[in-house]
């Protein structure tokens, strides 16, 4: 039965994808579409197999063990969906951590359980089935996918996105982490959406852009909350670039002074946070831990340590032997990334490649917005070099088109004639 729903909902969603208009606005062949999908569902199959070959992965490993907690929960759903649903939003400690807490809080709990109360709900679809339920989860993720690609398409104008398409998906660390069942594919989905939709209502305001923006930004704010945050202000200041481009120092000066000036009301609250994620992260057992100065909660200690975070956020894991032969190829792509982002600031200084039109200069401030905190954010919090590739996971769709599209103009103007190059 597991594996007659498994051939029926694969041949289901392979058919959506091939008769999707949407997806035919990338500008690629049905049969591309298919072959990425396909490469996503064989991704997650290996990343939930990786997992079983863990000691004791039922709990250590937490695709299976939301997935076994989705398995018992699918029997309370059918017998009290009332207390099923309620259970979300159902208080659990006397003295609740609230907004910023990581532990005996509330709203840091919903993501995980939001996570197993969905798996409850496709187990029912599938007959728990794990890797039905992953072409569910990875159809969901590739529309992400495609809505990032289609909005770096019309930012960067080119005529179509399956070049774009292509390296979104076929990233190493994207790739595995965002293909198995967990929260980064879900954060990958909210981030496409929200960022296509955002494009759209500057070019032309609908309602509609809006709903699907506050959904986009409510998931991911339940799944990783300062995600949600640095998407916001990243959207803030593309409409106002947008809006004002002659005064874009202008705002950007407002925004930083807005910035400091907040971080002087809040007092210690935001330092100690961070600090406590730190903390939290310590505690867990792991092979590629490596060494941090803990951080006190002030912001004296967060200023000492900002540029070992950024380069631990950034170059994590390093090209060493000594991490596990895993996390080889991560350490691979960051070689490549560095690489190919200094032979592109190599281009615009020499100006080797045309001017950037002003929405493209707009969105590029946007997206620092976005990468350049949560890589601090990581580097400050996160000590295990394969929670690190995974965190990061989510960024490399934003890091890479704006560098490689930089190259790829180079390329172009380089061989003008080129069949290859033509393509893309």
């Amino acid at each position: 039965m597991t594996s007659f729903s498994f051939i029926l909902y694969l041949f289901i969603f392979l058919w959506l994808v091939w008769r999707s208009p949407w997806l035919r606005q990338i500008g690629v062949a049905p049969v591309w579409l298919i072959g990425l999908y396909l490469l996503k569902v064989a991704a997650g199959i290996a990343y939930g197999y990786f997992f079983t070959r863990l000691p004791n992965y039922t709990q250590n490993a937490d695709t299976w063990r939301m997935f076994l907690a989705g398995v018992a929960e699918k029997q309370w759903l059918l017998q009290d969906p009332a207390a099923w649903l309620a259970d979300v939003y159902t208080p659990r400690y006397a003295a609740d951590t609230g907004l910023l807490g990581t532990e005996n809080s509330l709203l840091n709990d919903v993501k995980d359980v939001a996570l197993i109360k969905l798996i409850s709900v496709l187990n029912i679809i599938t007959n728990d089935s794990y890797n039905s339920n992953l072409l569910f989860y990875n159809y969901a993720v590739f529309m992400g996918q495609a809505a990032l690609a289609l909005c770096w398409k019309n930012i960067l104008q080119q005529k179509n996105a399956g070049w774009l398409l292509v390296i979104i998906v076929c990233w190493p660390s994207t790739l595995f982490w965002c293909s198995g069942f967990h929260r980064d594919g879900l954060i990958l989905l909210g981030l496409g959406v929200f960022a296509w939709k955002t494009w759209q209502e500057t070019q032309q305001p609908k309602l509609t852009n809006k709903i699907w923006m506050l959904i986009a930004i409510a998931l991911l704010f339940f799944l990783r909350n300062y995600v949600a945050v640095f998407a916001v202000m990243a959207a803030v200041f593309f409409w106002l670039f947008t809006k004002w481009p002659a005064k874009r120092w202008s705002i950007f000066v407002a925004f930083i002074t807005g910035c400091m000036a907040f971080a002087l009301v809040s007092g210690q609250a935001i330092p100690q946070a961070i600090a406590q994620r730190q903390q939290a992260f310590a505690q867990l057992q792991g092979g590629s831990q490596m060494a941090a100065v803990a951080l006190d909660g002030s912001w004296w200690s967060l200023l000492l340590q900002w540029p070992s975070a950024m380069l631990r956020g950034i170059l994590t894991p390093p090209l060493n032997l000594r991490w596990a032969w895993n996390d080889l190829p991560f350490a691979a792509e960051n070689i490549v990334y560095v690489l190919a982002f200094l032979c592109a600031f190599f281009l615009i200084v020499k100006r080797k490649v045309g001017a950037f039109a002003q929405p493209q200069r707009s969105w590029f401030i946007a997206v620092a917005v976005v990468v350049l905190p949560i890589l601090l954010l990581i580097g400050y919090t996160i000590p295990f070099a394969t929670a690190i590739v995974r965190y990061k996971s989510i960024l490399w769709p934003i890091l890479l088109p704006p560098v490689m599209y930089i190259i790829v103009q180079y390329l172009k103007q380089r061989w003008p004639n080129s069949r290859w190059l033509a393509f893309l």
